[in-house]
């Protein structure tokens, strides 16, 4: 954004989407400063996108992310499988004696043996 006129427009189309959103001379210094090197078009076609998923105001890097976050790919069941194979070889039998009685003594647990 080449002026700070340009981020007080971009910051008053926030302003018109989330009222709750304010609008003040150091706000907008700060976001001119951070968004200085990017387009207000761009910004302002991110700030569309993201408004149709969100009902809070926007930060700066909403507007300058360009990943679409909007999609979350949910795994099937054979990439969930992958996902849950553990190739580390399992903790022998005196580690694990030694992490239980830590953990029973941060509970404060008395074990009677």
């Amino acid at each position: 954004m080449k002026t700070k006129r340009e981020t007080y427009a971009l910051l008053e189309q926030i302003y018109l989407y989330y009222e709750q959103f304010q609008i003040n001379q150091q706000k907008i210094d700060g976001w001119h400063e951070v968004l200085k090197d990017y387009s207000y078009e761009q910004l302002h076609q991110n700030l569309v996108k993201y408004m149709t998923h969100s009902s809070f105001p926007p930060k700066i890097c909403d507007l300058i992310s360009t990943s679409d976050r909007i999609s979350r790919a949910i795994p099937d069941a054979t990439e969930t499988d992958t996902n849950l194979v553990n190739d580390q070889p399992p903790a022998n039998e005196e580690v694990i004696k030694a992490e239980l009685a830590n953990i029973r003594k941060l509970l404060g647990i008395q074990r009677e043996d």
